[in-house]
């Protein structure tokens, strides 16, 4: 069975080899040049003498050489052996936690719920929100949103202090009043949701982007219960709440449909404010991260909060969905 070594041992060796040759080599030559010296003239002694001299010097030279590379050869190789696992081991992190596979897959119906909710939220889903820009136009115009830093700012105080805030309270009090069956909690949250719009342009855009995910949540995914569900809102279905109905209706989490939601609104808020400034794609990105304390914040707040907790301070941009109703160059509905 052939010896298997380490790399250390086999450059020790492959350098003493190498070395055993670079003097073996001169010494041959040496031998031969001995051999020949004789059958020179007596006239060429002093020259025979300063050649024997310098092969001489010349084999002592390369011999010295030869130990030399035997000696760094193994001070490399010790090092290497020595620091290389010192390295590996300090140049974790202090606090680094190595990842675990989770005790379990999902289940059937987790796994369901959350396919369900990633498509209904997602940018792709046929809700028309890509014609809406919540007034984003109009502050884009009027020099309130210029560029990125703006827009992130513009876009903070939305979610936390003004529609963003006060929809994610609507959508989880409706998604706990179907949960337990509460129809006159249901019928009061829908009618308090849509008449709390502040102009004509936002009450179309979410009571458009509401009736269209009603519709095609129901037409793709069956629900015995969902028709007796929209009945009992007896108003015009706004999209939050139109979210938490049918997220309730389907049993899937409260907490993964309110950060989804505020995920969504929120990239469709940028995807119209990149388009309007125009920005481009790594700027948008860098928003939407910069968001990203914000949404988690304001979506535990609204799962916290009440409906007297219901309210906002961001009249600029309640301002900028009245003043869209009038704006000379329009490419969005609101």
């Amino acid at each position: 069975m052939p010896l298997r070594m380490n790399p250390p041992v086999t450059g020790m060796i492959t350098a003493t080899a190498t070395a055993t040759r670079i003097t073996i080599m001169h010494i041959t030559i040496t031998v031969i040049m001995a051999t020949i010296m004789p059958s020179m003239t007596t006239q060429s002694t002093t020259m025979r003498s300063t050649i024997m001299r310098r092969m001489a010097m010349n084999v002592t030279c390369m011999t010295n050489i030869a130990v030399m590379i035997i000696m760094i050869t193994t001070t490399i190789m010790v090092t290497t052996t020595t620091v290389t696992p010192m390295l590996m081991t300090t140049s974790r992190p202090s606090d680094f936690t190595p990842l675990t596979e989770p005790a379990s897959a999902l289940s059937a119906d987790e796994g369901a719920a959350l396919y369900r909710l990633m498509t209904w939220l997602s940018p792709a889903f046929p809700v028309g929100a890509f014609s809406y820009s919540s007034g984003i136009e109009w502050a884009v115009e009027a020099g309130d949103i210029t560029d990125a830093a703006s827009l992130r700012g513009w876009l903070s105080a939305m979610l936390s202090d003004g529609a963003g805030f006060c929809d994610g309270v609507f959508l989880a009090h409706v998604h706990r009043a179907v949960a337990r069956g509460d129809d006159a909690a249901l019928r009061d949250v829908a009618e308090l949701a849509s008449a709390f719009v502040p102009s004509k342009e936002r009450q179309l855009e979410t009571t458009t982007q509401g009736k269209a995910f009603i519709e095609i949540a129901r037409n793709a995914w069956t629900h015995e219960g969902l028709e007796r569900l929209i009945a009992m809102c007896d108003s015009p279905i706004v999209y939050p709440v139109a979210v938490g109905l049918v997220s309730a209706a389907h049993r899937i989490p409260l907490a993964p449909t309110m950060h989804g939601f505020f995920h969504a609104v929120t990239s469709n808020w940028i995807s119209a404010g990149a388009r309007l400034v125009p920005l481009g794609q790594t700027d948008s990105q860098r928003v939407l991260a910069a968001l990203e304390p914000v949404v988690v914040a304001t979506g535990r707040r609204a799962m916290a909060a009440s409906l007297d907790d219901l309210g906002g301070a961001t009249f600029r941009s309640d301002i900028a969905s009245m003043r869209h109703e009038t704006q000379y160059t329009r490419l969005f509905r609101s």
